[in-house]
Parts: C-alpha cells; structure tokens; sequence
C-alpha cells in the first residue's frame, strides 16, 4: 500500500470519530443540565470542561465574550473558524476518502459525503438550534453507520488494519479527555444513599457506558467508575481495550515490514502501555494521581502517533535501502559465475 493511502485511511477514521466524540459529549452535557436542575443555574461549570477536554478554551476566547451553551455548541459543531470543530472534521474525514475512492466502498464514501452534505446544510444550523438533541444523535448515527459499512465491507487486509488503527487511537485519545474532566472531582461518596453523582453519571453516557457498567456494579461508585474506563479488558471504549486493539493492529501491520528495529517501533510502544494498563491497578492510579496518569497516557499515545506516521508514511526514508540489482552483492566474487558454469558442465557430462 503507498504511504499516502495508508495516511488517508488512518485519518479518515480519526476524523470520523473526532465528529462522533463531539456529539457525545455535547449530547451528555445536555443530559446533565436536566438532571441537575437548579444547579444549573450557573452554565459554566457545565460547559467549560468541554472547551478543556477538547483544547479549544482559548481559541473559544477570541470568538465568543462569555461561555454560554448556545455558544460553546456551535463553536464545537458548525463553526468554521474553529479548526476542530465537527464540521470541520467531517470535511476532512472527506477529503481523505476522496483521495482514497478506489480503495474504499462505494457505500463508505456515500456515508461519509452525505454527514458532510447534512453539516453543511441550513437544515442541520435549524436543527443544532431547536432539537440539538436530535442533531447530536444524527451525527452519531453517521458514525455508527460508517463503523458498521466499514466493518462489512472491507477486506480484512491493510485498509481495514489502518481503520481500526486511526478509530482507536483517536477514541483512546478522546475518552481519556473526558475522563480527564473529571480528574478533579472527588471520588469520595457523600453519605446520603440517594444522592446523584452527576458529572460521574455524565461521563458515563458520553462513553456509551452507563448499561455496561451497572451489569457489574448497581452503584455509581466514581471509583468504579475511573477503573471500567480505564482498565477493564472488555469495554470496547476503555483505555486498556483500545491500547491493545492498537497493539494487534500494528503487529499485523508490521508483520510486512524489514525485521529492523526501528520499522517495529509503534508496535513496542503500543505493547508497552497495553502491558502497563493491562498490570495496573485502580489504587495504584489513584495513588499516583488521575490527572498525571491521564497526561502520561496521552503523551504516550502522541508518541505512537508519530512512531506511526514516521514508519508507514516515512517509509522509504526509514527502510533499509535495497540492493541495486547492477552492483554485486558483497558476497560475489570475481570469477564465481563462470566457476559455478563449470560445475553445471561437469555435472551434465556425469549425467551423460
């Protein structure tokens, strides 16, 4: 596969899951204003931890005078200005499929194309003002249709492995962000058994985890909580799931390059942090401090992310040059063909 198709394909899913990270945690966050009723009084401690957890506070600043939720959702959604906005994203998940239309189905391009049609049409602004709610679950239903066409109807070859590649790196990225949100609230329960942890409640639904934690736990114990997201081997949006989903895809990849130590680095790398995540323990998390171990874990998926790029989009420059088929190798020695054509006609006359 050139160089360039596996980059388009490899972001062409983060792109994708970028859009769909946005709507859950736009949808969740409206979720949490109707839970907590008067304590929603003051909108800013519901929205600025979604400028945090996607790192656009400050480009948010220069663009709106005060954080309010009409405004953080339509810098998140529609607005142009914001490179990292969902729009945005959608339209660069596209280009990259354009580029790489032959290698990809029919039906993926179409999903794709038309949640960029929809984004740009004046009926998704009409939407994203009066049923935000429903503008959120269309985008994630543009997801999870591009997620289920890729897997039926992709080979399971490279193309797939540098989807399931980019969709996880940017989902283990992207939880860890929101997980992160909630780094400095207190994991201690009050003592009244009816109270609400309502942030804890929130990351769940924006993680799609609220039913699959309460098969184990009936309580929303933030402890819990931070170890089902984190290490459980099992949830497919977990950290220690989507590490080592990386890790198998990269040894797959990786099987059709050099033995050079250098073109198998991002497998060593994902291996690592899947082996660290996979002997952790939540107390030891605790202990070290959510927040430190939450900007550890997303320094190390950054350094896959180039360790990635350098070896299967660097390629030619990282692999070991070949040998020009003019030059003998250093092996040959002057006189050695003609030798070995004596040998062959010996052996033909003691045949004879």
């Amino acid at each position: 596969m050139l160089s360039r198709v596996a980059d388009s394909i490899c972001w062409l899913a983060r792109y994708m899951e970028r859009a769909e990270n946005i709507s859950r945690l736009l949808l969740s966050t409206q979720d949490l204003l109707l839970d907590a009723g008067a304590e929603a009084a003051d909108v800013t401690q519901f929205w600025e931890p979604l400028l945090l957890a996607t790192g656009d506070d400050a480009a948010y600043a220069t663009l709106y005078p005060a954080i309010t939720g009409i405004g953080v959702a339509e810098f998140l959604t529609l607005r142009e200005e914001n490179p990292n906005s969902m729009i945005n994203s959608v339209r660069a998940a596209r280009e990259n499929a354009r580029t790489v239309r032959d290698q990809i189905s029919d039906e993926l391009w179409e999903c794709v194309n038309s949640l960029r049609l929809f984004l740009e049409s004046q009926d998704a602004r009409a939407m994203l003002l009066h049923q935000p709610a429903a503008f959120y679950e269309r985008v994630l239903l543009s997801s999870y249709q591009f997620q289920g066409i890729a897997g039926s109807t992709t080979p399971r070859g490279e193309i797939w492995h540098f989807l399931c590649l980019g969709m996880m790196l940017e989902r283990a990225d992207k939880v860890s962000r929101l997980l992160d949100t909630c780094s400095a609230v207190s994991t201690e329960m009050t003592p009244h058994p009816g109270s609400r942890p309502l942030r804890w409640a929130a990351l769940l639904r924006s993680c799609s985890a609220w039913h699959a934690l309460h098969t184990i736990s009936a309580r929303l114990d933030p402890v819990k909580i931070i170890e089902f997201l984190m290490i459980n081997e099992t949830f497919p949006r977990s950290f220690e799931y989507c590490v080592t989903e990386v890790h198998r895809t990269l040894e797959a990849l990786c099987l059709s390059l050099p033995a050079s130590a250098e073109m198998h680095k991002p497998a060593r790398l994902a291996g690592r942090l899947a082996a660290d995540l996979r002997y952790s323990t939540v107390d030891e998390i605790l202990a070290a401090g959510l927040h430190d171990f939450i900007d550890d874990f997303q320094t190390r998926l950054n350094m896959i992310g180039t360790a990635v790029f350098e070896t299967f989009v660097l390629y030619a420059e990282n692999a070991p040059a070949a040998e020009d088929p003019l030059v003998p190798p250093a092996s040959w020695q002057p006189g050695a063909w003609h030798h070995a054509a004596e040998l062959d006609v010996q052996t033909q006359q003691q045949q004879q």
